[in-house]
Parts: C-alpha cells; structure tokens; sequence
C-alpha cells in the first residue's frame, strides 16, 4: 500500500470595494491518499479532502435540575470548512484494454477534473471554468458514484488511445437546512432557510441511476494528448415533478516542446429548460397556488431560494508554461540542495459566459421574488513565476487582470459591479 497526499495555502488581496472576498491567507486544502494494489489485476484507491478546515468541535452535555432536563449541543468549527471523499475505488483488471472500476469516481469531462492536484499547477488558483464559476456542472473536484469502464492501447509505434466512460448517480439539485438569528427593531428573529443548489449526486442510493460520462484520449507521443468528454444526465429531483437534462461537452489538449507546454480546456454545459424548474420550484414551495407562504411562529421568519441557474453556460482557460534553469544558479541559494530545481513563467488566459443566468428565485414571507436573467461574461489573465526545488513542492507568485465583458455584475466573485480588478497570489502546494 502507498499513502499519499497533497496540501496547498494561498495568500491574496485584490483591488474590489471592501469587503474583499477571499483577501488574507486561506487554507486551500490537505488531501491524504491511499492506493493499494495487492495484485497486478486489483486495485483501490481513497482519497480524502480537509477543506479550508482548521477544526470541528463538538460539546454535548444534559444538566438536570430542580425544573427539569436541560439538553445542550455546541458546535464550532471555521467558515467553509469541509471535510469530503473525493475518490473510493476498487478496480478489477480483465485485460490491458478494459478494467471495471466501481465506487467514487472523478467525472471525467475535461482534462482539469482528472487531474486537479494542487501541486501539479504552477499557478495558486483553480480555474473559472473548473472551480470559480463553474462551466462544470459542479466545481471541481466532482466525483460521483458509479460503476465503468477504463482502459487504453496502443496506436501505431508511439501512439496510446485511452478512454473512461461510467454511469453515475449524477448532480442533482438538492437542499440545504440553514438556521440563523438576527436582531431586527431590537427583537431576535430566527430565520429558517432552505436552499436549493446543484451539487453532486447522492451516495445513499436514492433517486436511481441518472448520468452517463465519458472521455476519450488520443496521444500520438509521449508529449502530447487530445481529448473530448462528455457528461449528460437528469438533474431536478422527483419532488419538483419536472424532467430536465445536463449536457455538458469537453474538448482538451497538452502539447509539450523541449521546455515549452501549451495546455488548454473548453467546456460547455447545458441545463435545459430552467424556467420549468423555476416554476416548478415556485409550485411545490406554494402548493401550486402561487401564492408565498407567510411567516411561521412569532419571532420566525421562513425563506425558500434555489441559486444560480443558467440555462447554458461555456468558458475555456489556455495556458502556456516554460521551465528554465541557469548553470550558472547550481552553486546559489536556490539550487543548494536539490537535483534539479526549475523555475516555471506562466501565462493562461480564460473567458466564462452564462446565458440568462438567475442568481436566486427568493420566496419570503408572502413574497416571489424573481431576480432578472442577465447574460455575464468575464474573462481573466493570468501571469505566474513558480519555483520548484523539487516536482512535487511548488511555491508561486501570480497577478490576476479581471476583466467584465459583459452583464451588469461580475461572474467572480460574483455579485460584484467593478468592470475590471486586480489581484496578488502567494501559494505553496506539496505533495508527498
């Protein structure tokens, strides 16, 4: 068995109107894998993912008094912290050209997803067509549960043809429960919200079979790799009563030269009919009255949304890089030490567009609130130097130049009115 892993931290600050989303040090993530291969023809593999998490605290006590049974549960940990299983695989080997792979599998549309560990990029910040955004369905790193096949052979003296394709439970829209207190003309209000997002698809073995996906791979040299994916499967659940469909496409590329790559990814993703799904959210929520519950209990306040849908959505990053290293450094600071450091210029250049988006359908205490569909584009440049002492170590410095093409607000982060901004990157990445 080989144990694993990865970890990254950043460090940024931006020229956005306060207050600046993201600005300071942010633990990006601890990524710890197990790979075992107790035969040439099994394998399984794991891995786990310690988001922006720097603990989970939990205190439950029960204190019995002269009144009666007082029950207590105290829960602490930071904002946005996760903790997710990423991959849990086992995999059976017929052949050099066909395995079965069964359990949580990376979807494999674009290139990015497959291959997304933070120590193999040069640059402190996942893209916006894989991360920001998405184009994807959901962000990477998307995994899904399912069963499939992999496997490649070989084209010609030099040539390799490789695939993936699985059929997985799929993204769905799906709730989340958010409870919180506010103060409103000096009286606390609890306010209940529900939530209604896409996300990953679920693992408890409800709502069936829903999506396929697949990626076929063509590299003519050991240099080179073409690809084009896709994913397509139903996305509203059985308790909006409507039958709506993802459609996403991906083309990708690497090309490698001597101490030059180009590496590039275009996605588009379609979600059908989403003015069904609005309606057919605003039905269920009202009881196909179309009319807004009002409050609940005194001091209570209810809220039902369901977030940013956009009836199409594409974006692609290009990047290119370049190692060099000087003789002349092997005797310097940065040399000392290490077999072959190298430093690493980078530049990607990326554009996102969502097509009649809708951040939010709000239905409030006797309230619809239908925010206007707007088309935003925004595209972004990105310059880099990293330094890596060894391949698996990466630290980095990169400017961001944003850029809204189009739409009354920013795509990311999202909300924003400024037309352009600027931001500073630090990061580490390793990988052990």
């Amino acid at each position: 068995m080989t144990i694993g892993g990865y970890g990254s931290m950043r460090y940024e600050d931006n020229t956005l109107d306060k207050p600046k989303p993201g600005s300071g040090f942010d633990f990006r993530r601890f990524v710890l894998t197990a790979d075992a291969t107790p035969n040439d023809r099994l394998q399984a593999y794991v891995e786990i993912e310690f988001e922006r998490l720097a603990e989970i605290e939990v205190e439950r006590a029960v204190d019995r008094g002269e009144d009666g049974v007082a029950f207590a549960e105290e829960l602490e940990g930071g904002d946005g912290g996760e903790i997710s299983m990423e991959q849990m695989w086992g995999q059976f080997k017929f052949g050099d050209p066909f395995s079965v792979r069964l359990g949580q599998i990376l979807v494999p549309l674009g290139r990015f997803n497959i291959n997304h560990d933070d120590d193999k990029w040069d640059i402190p910040r996942r893209s916006l067509v894989d991360r920001n955004v998405p184009v994807l369905p959901v962000k990477a790193a998307w995994t899904e549960l399912g069963i499939g096949a992999t496997g490649s052979r070989s084209i010609g003296k030099s040539g390799q043809l490789s695939y993936q394709g699985y059929v997985v439970n799929g993204a769905i829209l799906d709730f989340a429960i958010e409870k919180q207190v506010e103060t409103e003309d000096g009286q606390g209000i609890q306010k209940l919200a529900s939530e209604v997002s896409l996300t990953r698809g679920p693992v408890n073995g409800e709502e069936g079979v829903r999506a396929g996906t697949w990626r076929v791979a063509y590299s003519p040299t050991l240099t080179t790799d073409f690809g084009f994916s896709g994913y397509i499967g139903r996305y509203t659940p059985d308790f909006l009563e409507v039958d709506e469909r993802i459609t996403s496409l991906g083309v990708d590329g690497l090309w490698k030269r001597g101490s030059f790559a180009l590496e590039g990814e275009y996605i588009h993703t379609d979600l059908g009919n989403t003015d069904r799904v609005v309606n057919a959210f605003i039905d269920t929520v009202t009881g196909s009255t179309g009319i807004a519950p009002l409050a609940g209990a005194r001091g209570t306040e209810t809220e039902f949304a369901i977030t940013d849908l956009t009836p199409s959505r594409r974006g692609f990053w290009l990047e290119g890089r370049y190692k060099f290293w000087s003789e002349r450094w092997k005797d310097s600071f940065w040399a000392k030490g290490f077999d072959n450091p190298q430093l690493v210029g980078v530049v990607r250049y990326e554009r996102v567009k969502l097509h009649n988006a809708i951040d939010e359908v709000t239905i409030e205490n006797g309230e619809i609130e239908h925010g206007d569909a707007a088309t935003l584009r925004q595209e972004r440049t990105t310059f880099a130097l990293a330094y890596r002492p060894l391949q698996t170590v990466v630290f980095s410095v990169a400017t961001e130049f944003n850029r809204r093409l189009e739409g009354p607000v920013l795509v990311f982060p999202r909300g924003f009115t400024e037309r352009r901004y600027a931001t500073i990157l630090a990061g580490l990445a390793f990988g052990f």
